[in-house]
């Protein structure tokens, strides 16, 4: 009779683990809540810095969500949450050839030339959908191009949590010109009670 090897044991222990919802959080170690979103309003900011007669934007939303993680993504993390914010330009510059044929390109090699991990995504005529750029230090921004022209920005394609700051979640002012009327904030994250 054969044993089965350490390797093999192992495996089959990931397995179970896996199957019984016991994956952990992926959390990002070096920011608060805050302070990520501070970090990637400034991101959007310098990008949005190299386009050319810029439209401004239309609205912007900022996002607190639970922690989730598990097989289900049904399990919280206490003390953690994970934070989206998404910029949408005005619906008159969405078939702009500008905004969508000359911005995206603009931004991938601006993005590419900081060294950041780039990915373009075109549709079957050829034009692009998706620019996504991912920094060293996790936080991703995502120019989409399907109906209507967001910028999204988000820690590990918005799967990565971060420690919940001390004090109140702070909110620094929107980029581009966003009036108030269209800038919300969506708190679905543990910070309201704590």
């Amino acid at each position: 009779m054969t044993r089965p090897t350490v390797a093999a044991l192992a495996a089959g222990l990931a397995v179970v683990f896996a199957a019984s919802g016991c994956t952990a959080a992926d959390v990002h170690q070096d920011y608060t809540d805050t302070e990520v979103l501070a970090t990637m309003e400034a991101f959007v900011a310098e990008s949005i810095a190299v386009l050319d007669a810029f439209p401004g934007f239309h609205s912007r939303n900022v996002s607190l969500e639970d922690c989730l993680y598990g097989v289900d993504r049904n399990e919280s993390l206490e003390g953690h949450d994970t934070v989206h914010l998404t910029y949408e330009f005005p619906e008159a510059s969405w078939e702009d050839p500008t905004v969508r044929e000359t911005y995206p390109e603009i931004l991938a090699d601006h993005w590419e030339a900081l060294g950041h991990e780039v990915e373009v995504d075109r549709n079957d005529a050829g034009e692009i959908s998706h620019v996504n750029a991912v920094r060293d230090d996790g936080i991703g921004i995502y120019l989409t191009l399907l109906g209507k022209v967001l910028i999204e920005t988000s820690l590990g394609g918005g799967a990565q949590c971060t420690e919940i700051g001390d004090g109140e979640f702070t909110i620094p002012e929107p980029t581009g010109g966003v009036l108030p009327e269209n800038d919300r904030f969506t708190d679905n994250g543990p910070r309201d009670s704590t």
